[in-house]
């Protein structure tokens, strides 16, 4: 069963070879100067990109100003664009490689929670039968807390991480876009995984101890 589960995960795909054909179409089209054709590339992955900028700056605005710049460069480097990855996985590896170059240079200190709350008006406005319930408020508390484990992870074990169980990118895929082996992408994983536990054991007591008496 175990070996079977191995099996599944390393042959996860997450990028269909029908989409990929269609986005080969699309910058075909582009480069002969439809304009259309970029805009449909922009409206298909313009929230992955942001997604994936999100989680390294936590700031919208900071991280709207990476889809712009990732986008832009894209736009003028496409006909660089060779097909041998996924256009997806070209993305990625730009989107990620600009999101740390914007880490590098102003550490940002907003959480997600912040991206997710109401304004202040809204609050005052808001009465007391329409307080966030007890879930919700620890919902947002743990993803404070996970962006902040995450945030503590190397550079290169989080985007080995975030590509994979945020984006849902395939081992493959992930080596593509970091340039690295797949036994490479593997070990970062367990590296990640295992950090995220360590640091959110506050959240899983329970399962934390168990694990640390088997080891």
């Amino acid at each position: 069963m175990e070996n079977r589960q191995k099996t599944d995960e390393l042959e996860r795909i997450s990028y269909p070879s029908e989409s990929a054909q269609e986005d080969m179409e699309q910058i075909q089209e582009c480069l002969k100067g439809n304009w259309k054709a970029f805009e449909k590339l922009y409206n298909k992955y313009k929230d992955k990109v942001f997604y994936i900028a999100y989680r390294y700056v936590h700031q919208k605005e900071e991280a709207m100003d990476i889809v712009q710049d990732v986008f832009t460069k894209v736009y003028n480097s496409l006909h660089k664009f060779e097909g041998r990855s996924s256009f997806y996985t070209w993305l990625c590896r730009i989107t990620i490689n600009r999101s740390i170059d914007v880490t590098r240079t102003k550490k940002s200190t907003i959480s997600y929670e912040s991206f997710m709350q109401e304004d202040d008006s809204n609050k005052k406005e808001r009465k007391p039968e329409e307080s966030l319930p007890i879930d919700q408020i620890r919902d947002q508390e743990f993803r404070n807390a996970f962006d902040k484990a995450l945030d503590k992870l190397p550079e290169i074990h989080k985007s080995v991480f975030v590509l994979y169980a945020l984006e849902n990118l395939s081992y493959k895929d992930i080596a593509e876009v970091l340039d690295i082996s797949i036994g490479t992408v593997m070990s970062r994983l367990h590296y990640a995984r295992k950090k995220l536990q360590s640091q959110l054991a506050d959240w899983y007591p329970q399962s934390s101890h168990q694990e640390g008496m088997h080891e």
